[in-house]
């Protein structure tokens, strides 16, 4: 597979004045909105200006988000089994089930067309994938690598801990997809699964699909901006550990700290380390509408008995926690001020923090970020509000459960 090419980067005022203004223009046209939305444009042409060095930076994509597992999945095997060069995908978890069954028999039948199949799982969150369900993939030529094997005796404690938690699968350059969803029947829906988990993933066509099929790339890719005519302003953002890119951190932290309006979150998992702990209580503390979605059941039942130990600095400052009840919650989401989202891999914790490899896609666009707010708003509905009065009445035994976990935490 031929290396992608680095795009050259543009005059710097250009191509995010001219993302701005697309993202903007509308509102700006009418007069009682217009000052508020100046306003608030001159704020995102800066912060996009400050996030610009962390490159993957595009115009000219299409965004189209998925929180049905079903229908993501058929949108995928259709874009496999219309491949006509290449099929790169990782993921965490690709489990020998219904789901990744079928999505091996597509990757086989590309791979028996002349297509190059690239796979790549993680050695930890596949564990029962076997050699016997790749032995076809293997025959036909694909390349097949498990991630980091955990029993290997020479690896140190903190290489083992390194994960791929990355779920992208990039289609002959064309389309890809990224998200929080995992090869398995557990975030599929009534057809091919059982719909355990709630989840959200992205199919992207466009530049940003250059700057996603980059991360199969040895080095990555860092890119400037690049301007493609008009359409949807993305920015790929990763967190390697040995490429020392903490891309997604950093972004996550200087929008949260420069948002004006609102900042809604959904993460499973919710024990943040100290430096967005602190973006999160300074702008809820600055009259930000912070609210929080996590798991009131958890997959990871120590995650949630850490992420109620820290809930009272939030609660104090303003924060509102929502608990969803009615399913587990998988989803990594982030809304702000209306019109800059992100959907990706990255959960709020230390494992994603220190440890895994990430990725997130972030958008800047009011039409996109409505709707990310429209799926957070539908998912509270079977969420409850965890109150200071009621976090302030938890047992003794939860207490000293969440307090003994935080401090082993503490040595990660």
């Amino acid at each position: 597979m031929s290396r992608a090419r680095r795009a050259r980067p543009e005059p710097l005022g250009v191509s995010l004045q001219e993302a701005v203004r697309q993202a903007f223009a509308p509102e700006l046209a009418v007069p009682r909105h217009r000052a508020a939305w100046r306003k608030l444009s001159l704020r995102w042409k800066r912060n996009l200006a400050r996030l610009r060095p962390l490159g993957g930076m595009s115009r000219g994509n299409t965004v189209e988000l998925f929180q049905d597992g079903d229908l993501l999945l058929e949108a995928l095997w259709a874009a496999i089994a219309g491949a006509e060069r290449h099929v790169l995908l990782a993921t965490y978890i690709f489990e020998p089930d219904r789901v990744g069954l079928r999505t091996l028999s597509e990757l086989a039948s590309a791979a028996a067309r002349g297509v190059a199949v690239h796979l790549r799982f993680d050695s930890v969150g596949s564990s029962n994938l076997k050699a016997e369900h790749l032995e076809e993939l293997r025959r036909l030529g694909a390349q097949v690598k498990a991630y980091n094997p955990f029993f290997t005796w020479r690896s140190r404690l903190s290489k083992r801990l390194v994960r791929d938690h990355r779920k992208v699968c990039v289609v002959d350059a064309a389309v890809a997809f990224c998200g929080g969803m995992n090869v398995t029947e557990d975030y599929a829906g009534e057809r091919y699964g059982n719909g355990r988990f709630l989840d959200a993933h992205l199919r992207i066509t466009g530049p940003a699909v250059q700057d996603l099929e980059a991360l199969f790339q040895p080095s990555g890719m860092r890119r400037a901006s690049a301007a493609a005519g008009e359409g949807t302003f993305v920015q790929v953002l990763e967190s390697n550990r040995w490429r020392k890119r903490r891309a997604i951190q950093r972004a996550l932290r200087y929008t949260i700290s420069r948002a004006g309006e609102r900042v809604w979150l959904t993460t499973p998992y919710f024990l943040p380390t100290p430096p967005l702990q602190h973006a999160i209580v300074r702008a809820a503390r600055r009259g930000v509408d912070v609210r929080l979605l996590t798991a009131g059941q958890s997959d990871v039942p120590i995650s949630r008995v850490l992420g109620r130990h820290t809930y009272g600095r939030y609660l104090r400052c303003g924060v509102r926690i929502f608990e969803l009840r009615q399913r587990t919650l998988h989803g990594k989401i982030c809304v702000i001020d209306g019109v800059y989202g992100s959907v990706g891999s990255f959960n709020l914790d230390v494992l994603s923090d220190r440890y895994n490899h990430e990725v997130n896609v972030t958008v800047l666009d009011r039409t996109f970020a409505r709707e990310l707010e429209r799926a957070f708003e539908r998912d509270m509905q079977g969420a409850v509000e965890v109150t200071a009065d009621a976090w302030g009445r938890r047992g003794l035994a939860s207490r000293l459960a969440g307090w003994f976990l935080y401090q082993l935490v503490r040595f990660f």
